[in-house]
């Protein structure tokens, strides 16, 4: 799956490691770059005083170390020695250096466990009440939480290797004709035992640990082959339409280091695709937060020549004085406002307002999470271009949406009857 391109960028700064009783992990004046949490074992610390071994602490399971030397980049001040056989979790400073957010479990963790040890260090110097050195039942469920983080994390750099990422494709139709416009490649996780794991839970943390970086990349390279794929089945199957596009959604992280637009201009150009056939989806948050940084790298993007779309149009951050300085083609209105747009006039109201507003703006509109006819008949009767949803065809691998395209000859009837694609 991963291909080499993508291998060779893996950034790897969080995995286990094992030491053997009697191995040391560091010796004290090592350079700090890792910290360390026991999974399970026990280790010692240790310095040297008066040419005389001294232990400073034995720890266990779920105890972490190292993590001073990591965050202030000194060299380690003691040694650690594994005193039975031990398995350890490897936190690399550039996982911790890396920019998140105050809810961050692991960055929480860390800097609780540094703030109590350095208070019990302070209540021993000043001879004052002896700290217990004891974590509190606060900082101990953040750090299961990290734990937990950490786990998944992990498991989702075996399941990248182990090829258990897959994409699936919904189709965009076209809502005046009913002809096929395109698809939206869609990340989907598998385990090797079956089981799927959600989107909402493994996308966050796959942005939190930067794989959504790899992901990305992967994605855009994977999407664009069954992209070509999909031209040719159209072109046997519709002679009459063009192949349609292909919208693949884009990070913030890759788009954070300028070498990151470089590589997909890389993965576009090696496939010999059309670039004006790709349409790159962000989410308004992009946008909004750093609008600087965002306008120096949509303009690099669209010098692809690829088209940008903006997803979820109108949610959380939505803010109209961004559409006139970022180079955008499509605005997807969040399925939130589709859902209720029959049943609520305010929702069809904010519908209508983006349909306009796109118009005015001469930038092209998608309605997501489109279920039933009804909806369909109401935003083609706003004047909105194109949708997605089960009513349509729901997300399929690329094997079953060639046999879609291929068992649809009349694309133009969708509305009549809902699909029954998987």
């Amino acid at each position: 799956m991963a291909s080499l391109l993508t291998m060779k960028s893996m950034d790897e700064t969080t995995f286990s490691r094992h030491f053997a009783a009697g191995e040391e992990i560091f010796r004290m004046g090592d350079p700090g770059e890792s910290a360390y949490i026991i999974e399970c074992g026990k280790v010692e610390v240790s310095t040297m005083q008066v040419g005389a071994k001294m232990i400073l602490a034995e720890l266990g399971n779920g105890e972490i170390f190292g993590e001073m030397s990591m965050m202030d980049n000194a060299p380690r001040s003691a040694t650690v020695t594994a005193t039975e056989d031990t398995r350890v979790i490897v936190i690399d400073r550039a996982r911790f250096h890396r920019p998140r957010g105050d809810r961050d479990p692991l960055m929480n963790m860390l800097l609780r466990v540094l703030l109590t040890r350095l208070r019990d260090t302070q209540h021993k110097l000043c001879g004052t009440a002896m700290g217990t050195g004891q974590i509190d039942p606060a900082t101990q469920e953040i750090q299961q939480s990290a734990l937990r983080q950490i786990r998944i994390e992990d498991e989702m750099r075996r399941a990248f290797d182990a090829e258990e990422f897959e994409l699936h494709y919904q189709p965009i139709v076209a809502l005046d004709s009913g002809y096929l416009a395109g698809f939206e490649a869609l990340m989907r996780w598998q385990r090797k035992n079956g089981e799927f794991v959600s989107p909402m839970e493994f996308i966050p943390l796959a942005e939190g640990s930067g794989l959504i970086v790899e992901l990305g990349r992967w994605a855009l390279e994977r999407a664009i082959k069954d992209q070509i794929e999909f031209a040719k089945c159209i072109g046997r199957v519709f002679p009459y339409l063009t192949p349609g596009f292909m919208s693949v959604n884009v990070s913030g992280l890759q788009l954070s280091e300028m070498n990151e637009i470089e590589l997909m201009a890389e993965i576009i150009e090696r496939s010999g695709v059309d670039p004006s056939t790709i349409k790159l989806e962000l989410t308004e948050t992009l946008l909004v937060q750093d609008p600087d940084i965002a306008a120096a790298a949509l303009k690099k993007v669209k010098a692809l020549g690829v088209s940008i779309a903006i997803d979820d149009f109108g949610t959380g951050y939505s803010s109209l004085s961004y559409l006139h300085q970022f180079p955008l083609d499509t605005l997807k209105i969040d399925r939130a406002f589709i859902s209720n747009m029959n049943k609520s006039e305010n929702s069809r109201r904010i519908v209508n307002s983006i349909t306009q507003l796109a118009s005015a703006l001469e930038l092209d509109i998608v309605a997501e999470g489109i279920e039933e006819k009804a909806q369909m008949d109401a935003l083609r009767d706003l004047g909105c271009e194109a949708g997605q949803g089960y009513y349509m065809a729901k997300p399929a691998s690329a094997e079953m949406t060639m046999k879609l395209i291929e068992g649809q000859p009349r694309w133009q009837e969708f509305g009549m009857e809902p699909s029954t694609a998987e």
